[in-house]
């Protein structure tokens, strides 16, 4: 794993990476206390969450091409550049008008195109920074740096806005975007030459879906697995700080403790998650991870206090983000990298109409009902992964294909 972090340009990207999702954390934790402190409506910041996810579904089979075939280093750059531009018109909408949750829906929209590409280019362009036979130890760092970014975003983001408020969180997510975008801009870096640069736009697009349909095992195992991330990004993002605010009556600092530990765990996956692999396997590892994951949710808003749901959190990071390796790592052995970006997004569309549909449920549950039923819906989304993974393991082909290279 340090012999990875030893390259320049895997280094300088790694953290530009980890910058940048802190300053996403700050921007999350920010907009969702605005949406909620100003309407009092979690079903309002669930419709804010779903809005984010559109830009995701309209250009998703488009930007899969865009990702092959461009310098992946330079798409990273100017999508740091255009988030940190969104933001600071944000800033001054909010400094000189006040909040308008009917401004806040373009601005989100605009943020989740941002987001929707830059994650899918850099998960690309780590399969094309690294040799084959260090996958496992490039998505265990790519991975830990999603989650020192949750960790010391929204963690640390909660507490910016319980002590000076929501504009001065955005402040710091705009600094994180341009201080990412210089750091990845450093890189040394040049882009080997586009498999049929001049190859027509339906043509490209179609290769992903040639793909997925000769390899339905690893379809199986994103459309199930996927779940689980669906149930962080989409249920969860209007769950967590909702059960701070009125299960624990902690409010913004809360939701840093919870998040916070979710990350700590996460992080920690990084590197447990290569002994769990050595000891059980990868079938095995993902049962285990599923079924704890999906618990420590079920459970969380039924502690005693604040710190024991950020245990139960802790839990549920460091179980959820080690099956979040193992399967990326499998989708990096089986899918060519010249059409990742392609497959990437096709899951991408398929991920955001789960979490445009997850965030506004999760939403109306909670008020409807109360943040309890909300997680365990949330749950759901667990038992629905577990439930792909045993599929997979009794369907002998998909098993073949999916755990082709380790058990």
């Amino acid at each position: 794993m340090l012999k990875i972090l030893r390259d320049k340009t895997f280094f300088l990207f790694f953290m530009g990476n980890i910058i940048s999702l802190i300053g996403f954390g700050f921007n999350l934790i920010a907009m969702s206390w605005l949406v909620l402190e100003e309407t009092n409506s979690e079903f309002a910041l669930g419709k804010i969450m779903a809005v984010a996810t559109m830009p995701g579904l309209i250009l998703a089979l488009v930007a899969g091409v865009i990702i092959d075939k461009v310098n992946r280093k330079w798409l990273l750059v100017n999508l740091d550049i255009f988030r940190l531009i969104v933001v600071s018109i944000f800033i001054y909408m909010l400094n000189t008008t006040g909040f308008n949750l009917m401004a806040l829906y373009p601005v989100a929209m605009l943020m989740g195109l941002g987001n929707s590409l830059f994650w899918p280019t850099a998960q690309a362009f780590v399969q094309e920074l690294v040799d084959e036979n260090d996958y496992f130890s490039a998505n265990a760092l790519l991975s830990a740096s999603y989650q020192v970014g949750s960790l010391f975003g929204a963690g640390a983001g909660g507490f910016v806005v319980h002590l000076y408020g929501p504009v001065t969180a955005l402040y710091y997510n705009a600094l994180a975007y341009l201080v990412s975008g210089v750091l990845i801009a450093m890189a040394p870096f040049t882009k080997k030459v586009s498999e049929n640069p001049s190859e027509k736009i339906f043509n490209a697009i179609s290769k992903g879906f040639i793909f997925l349909k000769d390899k339905t095992g690893i379809l199986f195992l994103g459309l199930t697995t996927i779940l689980s991330d669906i149930a962080i990004w989409g249920a969860l993002s209007v769950l967590t700080i909702t059960v701070s605010k009125e299960i624990f009556l902690k409010g913004s600092w809360g939701y840093g403790v919870m998040d916070g530990m979710y990350g700590v765990g996460a992080l920690i996956s990084t590197v447990a998650v290569a002994k769990m692999v050595q000891g059980a396997g990868r079938k095995k590892s993902l049962i285990l991870c599923y079924t704890i994951a999906g618990m420590s949710c079920f459970i969380s808003p039924s502690m005693a206090t604040i710190y024991f749901a950020g245990w139960a959190y802790f839990f549920m990071g460091l179980f959820n983000n080690s099956a979040r390796i193992i399967v990326r790592t499998i989708f990096m052995e089986v899918i060519p990298n010249h059409i990742m970006g392609r497959v990437q997004t096709i899951f991408g569309v398929y991920t955001r109409v789960m979490m445009l549909t997850s965030a506004m449920l999760a939403g109306w549950i909670a008020e409807q009902y109360d943040a309890y039923v909300g997680m365990n819906f949330a749950s759901a989304h667990y038992a629905g992964a577990l439930l792909g993974v045993l599929f997979i393991i009794n369907f002998h082909r998909f098993k073949e294909e999916v755990f082709m290279r380790k058990g």
